[in-house]
């Protein structure tokens, strides 16, 4: 695991301009590769020619030694890497490599991708079962190739300007670069603020700022400094629930179990010490039942608890480890640990206000005390329908089992969600509920926030970002019934394909990576995802049960009180906080939000939501992504 950066210049623009260097290396791109050091504190590499230079923060896990280095140069090809993550099947590419005559100085995975590009170009993409988020510059074709993972667990960000295309791992970073947007000379998009107001977070390819892009998962990009056409973007992998598997509940199981070890097996590489992070959900405990399983005694786990009981899910961890015999380590967070907030803003580099980000960097930081490679639970609700809204969706799968209703089509939906009258508000929320809960994003969640975000925008932004919400879904909700059945699998395809990537794997990204933790998550193993979107929804949810296969799993290995409880997720109090201890924190944010945000929005009627959140009106949602969003402009 590491951080990766780099510059493209086409020649036709001149290539790497020499006043731009020092030391042989681009100026310009010293800050930005000083920005990714804490994601790989164990050496630091560049590279250059006349078009492009790559750097490299590296945290050492396969291969120690100094020679699996990177940027990693291959000398038959003249080709260039920088790779961040893991590819946990490069043992079984290396045999079929060596098979074909290639040989290897280094014993770890990113020499076998190298070979891998050399041998199969850029289908090398269909061969890997990883994370990752990879840049090659290739010298043949003198361009450069990059790539993100299938489900976005590594992330990669990017603009185009003056300097050629510049990368790098973390947003943060690249705004070192002198030439990246930034908030002080208005390059805030209104729309990708209209978003985050709605989402929380930012969804790819989309970032707060005008020009600053995310390579969406599943995709690849080339920058050709040969022909100077700009970065090409395309999609080499997306989830698809339409092949489906004729099998039993039984050999579901089999199949299921097998794949999940195996998983799990294979994200055990590492040469330096491993553990596991276990919040006591069903998926960690999952996780755990298969590590304790492979690593009998050996297995050392980490928890955050709370001192609200409400939030608090470390009784049911205590309990997992007991059972499993794993030793246990946890900490309790205090309210004071909101001292924290403005270091996680500044760390995420854009607005994000996903408010369990606080206890996964103190998850983070306690467990990066003791191990350096880390498993989670991540992506068990997106696998197998683990959040209520599936549950709820098996209502309008029993009226399609009657009659198929035709795809909501996007003129209706647009007007449906703009209208305030009474009858278009009830009509709204009984589709949402009975016929279309798919679209459930846009008729009920926005359709509730419209009237809040109308109260903070100034008339011009509210004037420019009024479709905003509905260009960026209605797009995925199309894909959606393309690519799924039934209502249940296609809110499954679009959570898969947005927050997902967009929100849970950013907050665990940043967090663990904030210090130098390498996380793996065996339940975002692609073969496992694949296998699991080929079950049949009775295998997800049976009646108001959801996540059925995965408990069924566990339920032999597992206590069974931790399986059948509420869902609690790995949340703050924020609602209570703000309310009480954290009241003046609010309003003291609010009122020194940056001069360039006020352009777009009304801090009156910010300050006037925070008083009624105090007085007890509940909006603990907009709130803090205000607060957020206040402390972030006033950021660098």
């Amino acid at each position: 695991m590491c951080g990766i950066c780099g510059i493209a210049r086409a020649l036709s623009s001149g290539g790497l301009r020499e006043e731009d260097l020092r030391g042989g290396f681009p100026a310009r791109l010293e800050g930005v590769l000083a920005g990714i050091a804490h994601r790989g504190p164990n050496a630091t590499g560049r590279w250059r020619n006349q078009c492009a230079a790559l750097g490299h923060a590296r945290l050492s896990i396969l291969d120690l030694d100094e020679r699996a280095g990177q940027p990693m140069h291959d000398a038959k090809t003249g080709n260039v890497i920088v790779f961040n993550g893991e590819i946990y099947n490069f043992r079984a590419l290396r045999a079929e490599l060596e098979k074909r005559g290639e040989s290897f100085r280094t014993t770890g995975d990113t020499e076998v991708l190298l070979a891998m590009y050399h041998i199969h170009g850029q289908d090398c993409l269909k061969h890997l079962r990883g994370m990752f988020a990879f840049a090659i510059w290739d010298e043949a074709r003198q361009e450069l190739f990059m790539a993100r993972d299938p489900l976005g667990k590594k992330p990669l960000v990017y603009f185009e300007g003056p300097s050629g295309l510049v990368f790098a791992s973390e947003i943060r970073a690249l705004r070192a670069h002198p030439d990246c947007p930034s908030l002080s000379s208005g390059d805030l998009d209104p729309e990708a603020l209209d978003l985050f107001l709605s989402l929380g977070y930012v969804p790819a390819p989309r970032s707060i700022l005008k020009g600053l892009r995310k390579l969406p998962p599943g995709c690849c990009a080339t920058y050709s400094c040969r022909e100077g056409s700009g970065l090409s973007v395309r999609r080499y992998w997306e989830m698809d629930f339409r092949d489906k598997l004729n099998v039993s509940e039984a050999e579901a199981l089999d199949l299921a179990w097998t794949e999940l070890r195996e998983s799990v097996r294979l994200r055990l590489e590492s040469d330096v010490p491993l553990g596991l992070l276990l919040s006591g959900g069903v998926d960690s405990s999952l996780v755990a039942a298969v590590l304790a399983e492979l690593c009998p005694g050996k297995v050392e786990a980490f928890c955050i608890g709370f001192g609200e009981k409400k939030y608090n899910e470390l009784p049911h961890a205590q309990a997992v480890a007991r059972h499993l015999g794993i030793t246990l380590h946890h900490e309790i967070m205090p309210p004071a640990s909101l001292s924290m907030l403005p270091e996680v803003v500044e760390r995420y580099g854009e607005p994000y206000a996903d408010d369990s980000a606080l206890p996964a960097l103190a998850l983070s930081r306690m467990a990066r005390s003791h191990i350096t490679v880390a498993l989670g639970g991540d992506g068990g609700d997106e696998l197998c329908c683990g959040y209520p809204t599936y549950r709820h969706a098996r209502v309008a799968s029993a009226i399609g089992a009657l009659f198929t209703p035709p795809p909501p089509g996007d003129a209706a939906l647009r007007a449906l969600t703009a209208s305030a009258s009474p009858m278009a508000k009830a009509l709204r929320e009984s589709l949402a509920a009975n016929i279309w809960p798919e679209a459930k994003p846009l008729l009920r969640a926005e359709g509730r926030m419209k009237p809040m975000k109308e109260r903070l925008y100034t008339a011009q932004t509210a004037r420019a970002v009024a479709q905003a919400h509905a260009d960026w879904f209605l797009p995925w909700l199309r894909r959606a019934f393309d690519r799924a059945r039934n209502p249940v699998e296609r809110i499954l395809f679009i959570d898969n394909s947005t927050s997902l990537p967009d929100d849970l794997l950013v907050k665990m990204d940043i967090a663990s990576m904030a210090y130098a933790l390498e996380v793996r998550s065996p339940l975002l193993d692609t073969r496992l995802v694949e296998l699991f979107a080929r079950f049949p929804v009775r295998l997800k949810v049976r009646g108001r049960e959801t996540k059925y296969l995965l408990k069924r799993m566990a339920e032999t290995r597992v206590p069974p009180e931790v399986l059948y409880r509420r869902k609690q997720g790995f949340d703050l109090p924020i609602r209570e906080w703000m309310a009480g201890p954290m009241r003046g924190f609010v309003r003291e944010a609010l009122t020194q939000a940056a001069p360039a945000l006020k352009e777009h929005l009304r801090m009156e009627a910010a300050l006037a939501l925070a008083e009624e959140h105090a007085q007890g009106r509940n909006h603990k949602n907009m709130l803090w992504r205000l607060v957020v969003l206040a402390l972030w402009s006033r950021g660098k």
